[in-house]
């Protein structure tokens, strides 16, 4: 009997780990389909993340990555949710106009650099606040200007990156101001990124990155960013529950001598100041001068960043203080609530970078010397500005004189737009909506706020469907919808129609109902026969 049993033992035994294996790799193989079903659905019913896992950059060995010279994207808008084109220059500058590198030698120009918040991918290119501080450098400095701003940042660098960027510059003396835009995470950003670390006498040292083959697959897939996303929005709220926390025991007499606050690595702040040390000398040889920023999201309260840019001796813009002073409630605001940043992104907004053009205006006047500008003058010129990039006026009212020549210089990359009839009523619903000059514009009398409770729908169907991003050309059309807040005592409002010929334009309001899905409360469609697309009324300009 015990003879038989040993050999039974040893099958069951066997079986075991048999039946051990095969659930753990049915286990793997439905993790593995629940996450490409995540997938796909995240890219067809939701591609918030294709701009990031699609975008094309440059593998580079010691920045991990850089953009692309010469490349056009797509972004979304954080609150509006409509789509615009962001462009990478020839210097694969975050701008929309290119720059001679040799013509830059005879210019006064200015350097920024930092991450997301400087690059600004998330609005159109005019409104970074890189732009409108161009424009009021170089008012009445005859053509052409003598000022450059020009835009190095990118999204996800630290300190350590933006030091690299800023030393493998082909032309880094032509650049007579730096400024580097410092955000709380660049320095949890450079641990993270190991490009730059400490020998053991406190000095830096550069280390070459090496991008596998595994972290070029993960930077392809939407859910690597959604689970980023996700990460930051809950690391964002631990460190808020932490600083509350972080308070109360400190208020506490009984335990504030005991209490120990968590944090960065010891190692974070010594490498933020040789990183700063490093960056601020290669300027100053260079001839230049190097400036740190401060975000009006900061409150300098992060332990020892001032005290290392004190000592360091970096001269400082603070733009907390200066938004403070143009407006007193904001430096009693918490950010989350802050009127400069997006309702569903924590990053600033078109308002946000409007007040950091001026702010930094007001400083670099008085460091290039310029002719001082009052405030009343500074209003006069941005409105003029912004202006330029608004629907043309009408015939009774005609466009400045000046908006061509803006449009000209600080937007001379953008696509060709499509003009379509002027002023054509183009439906009668609870909207009337007309076409004008490549806008759709919404009117209604006597609205209430009732009537943009429910979600508005827009739907683009182009005359060549490859005029589509390629996540859109399955579907046959651009899905621009959107909400409209009535924040303001109007009835009236317009959205931008896209870059390309149009053949149907579908919009409306739609409400979702648990038992019917989505039901439209109206709707309406226009479409353009080819008599229309062929008429000269309907023409590309540039």
């Amino acid at each position: 009997m015990s003879l038989q049993a040993a050999p039974n033992a040893k099958a069951m035994k066997t079986n075991k780990v048999a039946s051990a294996l095969a659930n753990m790799a049915l286990l793997l193989a439905s993790c593995l389909a629940g996450l490409l079903l995540c997938e796909a659905g995240l890219r067809l019913f939701h591609p918030k993340y294709a701009h990031l896992a699609e975008a094309p950059f440059i593998r580079h060995p010691n920045l991990l990555r850089t953009p692309t010279p010469n490349n056009r994207w797509f972004m979304v808008h954080p609150d509006t949710g409509s789509p615009h084109p962001y462009f990478h220059n020839n210097l694969g500058l975050r701008q929309h106009r290119d720059f001679n590198a040799a013509a830059l030698q005879s210019s006064v120009n200015i350097g920024f650099f930092g991450d997301s918040f400087t690059e600004n991918i998330r609005m159109k290119a005019q409104h970074s606040f890189t732009e409108p501080l161009d424009y009021l450098l170089n008012i009445d400095r005859g053509e052409g200007g003598g000022v450059n701003v020009l835009n190095f940042s990118v999204s996800g660098y630290g300190a350590s990156q933006s030091l690299l960027r800023y030393e493998m510059l082909d032309f880094p003396e032509a650049l007579d101001h730096v400024f580097y835009v410092f955000c709380q995470n660049d320095l949890s950003e450079d641990l993270d990124a190991g490009l730059l670390r400490l020998d053991y006498a406190g000095q830096l040292v550069r280390r070459e990155a090496a991008l596998s083959g595994l972290f070029t697959l993960l930077s392809k897939l939407h859910l690597s960013y959604l689970v980023l996303d996700a990460g930051g929005q809950l690391s964002a709220h631990l460190k808020e529950i932490e600083a509350k926390a972080r308070r109360l025991v400190l208020e506490s007499d009984q335990l504030k001598q005991g209490y120990k606050p968590q944090g960065l690595p010891r190692s974070a702040y010594p490498l933020f100041r040789q990183t700063l040390r490093r960056w601020k000398e290669a300027v100053e040889k260079n001839g230049s001068s190097f400036h740190l920023v401060y975000l009006p999201r900061e409150n300098l309260d992060a332990p020892g960043v001032a005290a290392i840019v004190r000592e360091e001796g970096v001269e400082t813009v603070n733009l907390r203080d200066c938004f403070g002073e143009r407006d007193p409630t904001h430096l009693r605001t918490p950010w989350r609530l802050s009127p400069y940043r997006f309702k569903r992104d924590y990053h600033w907004n078109e308002a946000g970078n409007r007040l950091a053009a001026i702010c930094l205006h007001r400083f670099l006047q008085g460091a290039l010397q310029l002719p001082p500008l009052s405030e009343e003058e500074v209003e006069q010129a941005l409105s003029r500005y912004y202006s330029a990039f608004e629907a043309p006026a009408s015939e009774d009212r005609p466009a400045s004189p000046h908006a061509a020549a803006i449009r000209g210089k600080y937007a001379a990359l953008e696509p060709v737009r499509w003009v379509l009839y002027p002023d054509e009523m183009v439906a009668r619903a609870p909207f009337d909506v007309h076409l004008h000059d490549g806008w759709l514009v919404y009117v209604k009398e006597g609205c209430k706020p009732a009537d943009f409770d429910l979600r508005f729908f827009l739907h683009v169907f182009p005359a060549n469907v490859l005029d589509l991003h390629p996540y859109r050309q399955e579907l046959g059309f651009d899905s621009l919808d959107f909400w409209h807040s009535i924040d303001e005592p109007t009835c009236s409002f317009r959205r931008k129609l896209p870059d390309y010929a149009i053949k149907r334009i579908r919009t409306g309001q739609f409400l979702t109902d648990r038992k019917r899905g989505y039901a439209n409360l109206w709707k309406w469609e226009h479409v353009l026969s080819d008599h229309d697309m062929a008429s000269p009324r309907l023409s590309k300009t540039p």
